[in-house]
């Protein structure tokens, strides 16, 4: 318990990873994914996106890393390639991370990617070994998992420079952990496995037996924001039921809402130990 009472974040002066949810659309249906628990759909205009970027290219400290979508699958996103060339554009320093569930990658898509200067890192969510496990977890054909590992050597050739991640949410409730560590032993050869603990967070099916009272890294690293500027700085929060706002409030200035008076008092009440009292982060698991 004298852990939980002194576990405290500062607010650094800007977030270290932006999110932009271009698009909340997915053609995949993972069971530990709370994007299927959302009424919210859309897509991120272009001009919204452009004074994003523009925003953050003005900071006096280079902002550490940008993932160009969070609630849904990036490669539905009509125009992936232009908004990633417009972050290489406006925020070379800043590495660029893409998660994706790898089903719309071709070869063709890699070549793309690869004249990306400042992509630094993959994330192929395959999240099963067995096949039954794949399609009932995902909602995918396992089909298309023949097709990573010719993807993932193709990102080796040509950019050896990018990390490659397979990862699996590893959740008892789905999965055994033999195949877990089968999962890590076929990924391997190609990526890095990454096994990451399924979170609850007003999940029906996985409640967590112990209700945390330890802050939330996520509120004090990272800033979302959605497709229409409305603000969170959580993964699990895909209908933006905690009121941080929107971007529109603040004049578009991402620092400003950074620190707008919402976001400091939700971080007061995670670093006061009384996270219980937001009714989504008494429900998660994460911390």
């Amino acid at each position: 318990m004298a852990i939980e009472s002194e576990l405290k974040y500062p607010t650094p002066s800007q977030p270290r990873q932006v999110r932009l949810d271009s698009t909340s659309f997915c053609n995949a249906s993972c069971l530990s994914c709370h994007r299927v628990l959302s009424q919210r759909k859309g897509e991120m205009p272009r001009d919204l996106v452009m004074n994003l970027l523009e925003d953050i290219s003005q900071w006096e400290q280079p902002l550490d890393e940008i993932v160009p979508v969070n609630y849904g699958e990036f490669f539905l996103y009509k125009n992936w390639f232009w908004l990633l060339q417009q972050i290489e554009k406006k925020l070379l320093a800043t590495r660029i991370v893409i998660p994706t569930n790898g089903s719309l990658l071709t070869v063709k898509t890699v070549e793309k990617l690869s004249t990306i200067k400042n992509w630094d890192l993959i994330n192929f969510s395959i999240n099963a070994f067995f096949d039954e496990t794949y399609k009932r977890f995902t909602g995918l054909e396992p089909s298309v998992l023949t097709k990573f590992p010719q993807l993932m050597l193709k990102i080796r050739e040509l950019r050896p420079d990018v990390t490659i991640w397979a990862s699996m949410v590893f959740d008892p409730i789905y999965h055994t952990e033999i195949e877990r560590d089968l999962f890590i032993e076929a990924w391997k050869q190609f990526a890095f496995p990454q096994v990451l603990t399924a979170s609850s967070a007003g999940r029906a099916d996985n409640k967590p037996l112990y209700r945390t009272s330890l802050p939330c890294r996520s509120i004090f690293s990272d800033f979302v924001v959605g497709y229409d500027g409305k603000l969170s700085s959580c993964c699990w929060d895909s209908n933006f039921f905690i009121d941080l706002g929107y971007l529109q409030d603040y004049g578009g200035d991402i620092l400003k809402a950074w620190n707008n008076e919402k976001f400091k008092e939700l971080r007061r009440l995670h670093n006061a130990g009384q996270r219980s009292s937001v009714s989504l982060c008494r429900v998660c698991s994460y911390a």
